[in-house]
């Protein structure tokens, strides 16, 4: 699910359709001109947690990119990330009675191309950022 300010939610990738996949990819912009890139990789446990909106914008606020581990889509977490970053995407891996969870990606830069997966173990995704140098997520 892709989720803009001031848009509905929308589906971005119907089951089955990953045709594209092995095609050239069109150049995108870099998350960052600067020399690095800060990244926040963090298990928000469905926003359980006492004041989990304050430390998400605490440690949040100056990261190009935010992997957020079963994310559950309340109105408080999309009207943060809708507000504060161009892209936010998530995986539901689950629907609980009012929200879906999963992983939530924020990002200060729209992706190129989005290929969401559903594994129970995690899956090692390497590429490289726009200085040549390496960059791994799991």
């Amino acid at each position: 699910m892709r989720y803009v300010a001031g848009q509905p939610a929308e589906r971005i990738l119907p089951p089955g359709s990953f045709a594209s996949i092995g095609q050239a990819l069109p150049p995108g912009e870099p998350l960052s001109t600067e020399e690095r890139i800060r990244i926040l990789v963090w298990n928000i446990y469905k926003q359980q947690r006492a004041e989990w909106l304050s430390v998400l914008k605490n440690y949040g606020k100056d990261a190009h990119l935010v992997l957020l581990q079963e994310a559950q889509t309340t109105p408080e977490l999309v009207q943060f990330a809708t507000a504060n970053y161009l892209a936010a995407d998530q995986v539901p891996a689950f629907v609980l009675p009012q929200h879906p969870s999963g992983v939530m990606t924020l990002s200060a830069a729209h992706p190129v191309y989005c290929c969401p997966l559903r594994e129970r173990e995690p899956i090692f995704a390497s590429g490289e950022v726009g200085t040549g140098d390496g960059l791994s997520i799991t």
